[in-house]
């Protein structure tokens, strides 16, 4: 229900670092409000039709999602996944949270991101006030959505949950 990126802005932030054609101060502020914003009016969404759901904290997205799927034995696919103002640049251009390298050691066998490096990393950001991440059914994916951007939530479907091995693929 949020995007990611808030451990590698704010890694950035706390070094005091200076990019080249950014304003890291916009991409802080834009990351504080998000991290701000409660989950409770989400999940109160979600609740009824989520198959399973938890909050996108420390281990990053990888580290969440794929604790569901080990759960579920199933796999996901991944496109489309919504990042914090000027995260993807920051990644790129090797920020990253101090707890970022464990999570990516924990998953990385897990997870097949290889012709994105940056999204990589982000997918092993750890997240301060993340969003929720919930498996709901396809068929109601889209009303779900729908239900969540009328109340002015910052969510997306990022993807589908396949028969497979619990691992991680980005499209």
């Amino acid at each position: 229900t949020k995007p990611i990126g808030s451990g590698t802005v704010m890694a950035a932030e706390m070094a005091n670092r200076h990019f080249p054609g950014m304003i890291l101060g916009e991409a802080v502020a834009k990351a504080l409000v998000l991290m701000a914003r409660p989950n409770d009016a989400a999940a109160a969404v979600l609740a009824p039709v989520a198959h399973a759901m938890t909050d996108v904290t420390g281990f990053g997205l990888a580290g969440h999602l794929l604790e569901m799927l080990k759960a579920s034995g199933v796999a996901a696919a991944l496109q489309d996944v919504p990042l914090m103002t000027g995260a993807r640049a920051l990644a790129a251009a090797g920020e990253a949270s101090s707890l970022a390298p464990a999570n990516r050691a924990a998953t990385l066998s897990r997870v097949n991101c290889a012709h994105d490096p940056a999204l990589l990393a982000l997918l092993h950001d750890p997240q301060t006030g993340g969003g929720l991440l919930a498996a709901v059914p396809g068929d109601q994916a889209e009303a779900v959505l729908a239900a969540l951007l009328a109340q002015g939530e910052a969510a997306a479907i990022i993807g589908n949950i396949v028969d497979g091995t619990p691992a991680v693929t980005v499209l």
